[in-house]
């Protein structure tokens, strides 16, 4: 299948296929009854949500052939070899309220690891608003420049406008103009040297590439939640990746970090435009990536993924609490792009990403009012009396026999389906793990393999109905017109306290104690135990998955064992080993009134970057009290406004 449409037309016709497929088994049942208002609605909303999932279950199928048939993923040229470029690259770091020493800590593992290659310069992008990571973050960056080089730079915005696009867009227009790439990473991204090189020589052998996106393999954490997803991310990750890579060619999509991206391509095309009306549907875009991705293309530039590269990581949130705190704005993010999904000139394959994104978001409450109303419509139910069934022999009449009428022999077939659909990747990822001894070995082996596949399943099986109710209540707030900011992520192994999970989840927990209620004794709550288990068991879920203590414990006894583990990865353990070994955080913000040094370094920078004035009033207050060294009455606004004018700082000297 060597045309990308040939292959993408076999898709749509088998996710088609078997949505109609599925659909009509359930209508077969359904009819027994009578197809009235409820049926409908049930036979609508399971088309909807089938397809859904049976389109995951066909890209992992398309990942897999291509895997058994080795089919190249990435046909592009590889260029000369790395090094022997004239390329000038930018790598960008953007932040915002971020842990000063883990990010300086990557930056500094990322720039060891890129070494003597000539071309590369580094850009720490600060939005943070907080002061003390503010001095904190110059303090670093000038230590990084006296100790490794003077090709690494620092700029700090005085306020968050565009949030991370805008940031971006600041650098592109202050410096994009010198620089042919830029590699964009997030606070918690690591990328190796082999694998920045490689990207840029592919870049300058294949002039119509606008951006090529390297999956970023999950590493790096302890809890027990974040080896979960590190697991997931390590064995299911790649049957999926290749799969979409395989289908999508140079109609890919942007992630927003861990990407190459020719500048003149993103600057002529990918400035984004501000949403008419207010959040959460108006003002800024939130999630820039899959929109710059559907400009570039709309421009005419490829955009590319490359799932053999390698190289390339990223740190999962450490709690489910996290996990769905970081997704509340990733759907406020999606949902907005019902106002781009049918903007002009974008291309089928782009709208499509969008759509899918967007379906990522509302598939919870569509899956929530399915479950309602399957649940109405089995409460519903009368019992049949007993049918007679008779069949005359050539040789006499067989007897009459009762039977009650059951839905469950005929509902088999499509739980059977279901549940291919839902694990049949998960299979076929450990199938080719066992086609790679050494991946395999990387894995802790077969059997470890077996035994964290069994248990993500269960923990996934317990956390869906958790994210379902969670994703509900997020498109419901956002409908209602209640946005959200985007303050910066808790990135640190942190165990909840079980205080805060009850508080949190107890919630999910009366919901799921509630339709156990209703449902028991029915004949539906066979049916709905799975889902009634997960609501219930919602705070220790929670609460146990964020244990550090847990989580090496069953590293330990080689549960959910990733490659970066069993092999070592000299970036993150560098990157790691940086961190630790910084001493106890110093108030910076007091440096900056008693260190000379450390004052004439952010003087400095604020010339380059002028902060908005403050009252001469106000100032005047703020520098008598430092001049006393009274600051413990400063609030956050206080010491921003102190340290953001300099003649202020100047009379202390």
């Amino acid at each position: 299948m060597p045309d990308p449409a040939l292959r993408r037309w076999l898709f749509l016709v088998l996710v088609v296929v078997s949505t109609v497929a599925a659909t009509a088994q359930l209508w077969s049942v359904l009819r027994i009854d009578g197809v009235g208002i409820l049926e409908g609605t049930i036979l609508f909303l399971f088309a909807i949500l089938f397809a859904w999932i049976v389109s995951s279950f066909w890209v992992a199928c398309f990942g897999a052939w291509s895997r058994l048939g080795r089919t190249q993923l990435l046909p592009l040229k590889s260029g000369p070899a790395p090094g022997l470029t004239a390329s000038r690259t930018a790598i960008i770091m953007p932040g915002y309220n971020e842990d000063v020493t883990g990010v300086f800590a990557g930056v500094r593992a990322i720039y060891e690891s890129v070494g003597a290659r000539p071309g590369f310069d580094f850009y720490i992008l600060s939005d943070s608003t907080n002061p003390s990571h503010w001095v904190a973050e110059e303090m670093e960056w000038q230590r990084l420049r006296r100790e490794l080089g003077d090709n690494i730079f620092y700029r700090h915005r005085p306020q968050n406008i565009g949030r991370k696009a805008g940031n971006i867009q600041d650098f592109c227009e202050n410096w994009g103009r010198l620089y042919d790439y830029m590699v964009v990473l997030d606070a918690d991204s690591l990328m190796t040297g082999d694998t920045l090189a490689r990207l840029v020589t592919m870049m300058d052998a294949n002039p119509r590439a606008g951006l090529i996106q390297v999956p970023a393999q999950l590493v790096g954490r302890t809890s027990l939640f974040a080896r979960i997803l590190q697991f997931s991310s390590s064995v299911y990750g790649p049957l999926y990746n290749a799969g979409l890579a395989f289908l999508q060619q140079a109609d890919g999509n942007y992630w927003g970090h861990n990407a190459i991206i020719r500048v003149r391509a993103f600057m002529a095309h990918c400035g984004l435009p501000k949403l008419p009306g207010k959040p959460p549907f108006g003002g800024e875009i939130m999630s820039h990536d899959f929109v710059e991705a559907a400009f570039l293309r709309r421009g005419g530039w490829d955009v590319w993924m490359a799932p053999d590269l390698g190289g390339s990581f990223e740190e999962p949130p450490p709690t489910i609490s996290d996990f769905l705190k970081r997704d509340r704005r990733w759907c406020q993010g999606n949902l907005q792009h019902l106002r781009i999904v049918f903007a002009q000139g974008l291309k089928m394959p782009s709208r499509l990403h969008l759509v899918m994104g967007i379906m990522s978001y509302l598939s919870s409450p569509i899956w929530l009012v399915l479950l309602i109303v399957s649940a109405v419509e089995m409460l519903g139910v009368k019992p049949h009396p007993a049918a007679v069934f008779t069949n005359t022999w050539v040789g006499g009449i067989q007897p009459a026999l009762p039977l009650s009428l059951s839905h469950t022999v005929d509902l088999l077939p499509l739980v059977l389906a279901t549940l291919a659909v839902l694990f049949g990747p998960k299979l076929l990822s450990v199938v080719l793990l066992m086609r790679d001894p050494q991946a395999l070995r990387a894995h802790g082996g077969l059997s470890a393999v077996l035994r964290g596949v069994l248990g993500e399943s269960i923990f996934s099986t317990l956390l869906a109905p958790v994210v379902m109710l969670q994703h509900s209540w997020f498109v419901f707030n956002i409908l209602a017109g209640i946005a959200t900011g985007w303050g910066a992520q808790q990135r640190q192994d942190r165990a909840l306290p079980i205080g805060f999970v009850i508080r949190g989840f107890a919630a999910h927990t009366l919901i799921g104690v509630g339709a156990a209620l209703i449902l028991y004794g029915t004949g539906a709550f066979g049916w709905f135990v799975p889902l009634l288990a997960g609501m219930l068991l919602s705070v220790p879920l929670v609460w146990l998955t964020s244990s550090l203590e847990l989580g090496e414990r069953l590293h330990r006894a080689g549960w959910f064992l990733v490659p970066s583990e069993t092999q070592g990865l000299p970036v993150l353990e560098r990157a790691h080993t940086l961190a630790a070994a910084q001493g106890p955080q110093v108030d910076a913000r007091q440096l900056v009134l008693e260190d000379a040094t450390v004052r004439g370094l952010h003087l400095a920078l604020l010339a380059d970057t002028p902060h908005p004035p403050s009252s001469h009033e106000k100032l005047q207050q703020l520098l008598d009290s430092a001049r006393r060294r009274d600051t413990s009455g400063f609030s956050r606004e206080d010491w921003t406004a102190l340290l953001s004018d300099a003649e202020s700082l100047k009379a202390l000297s």
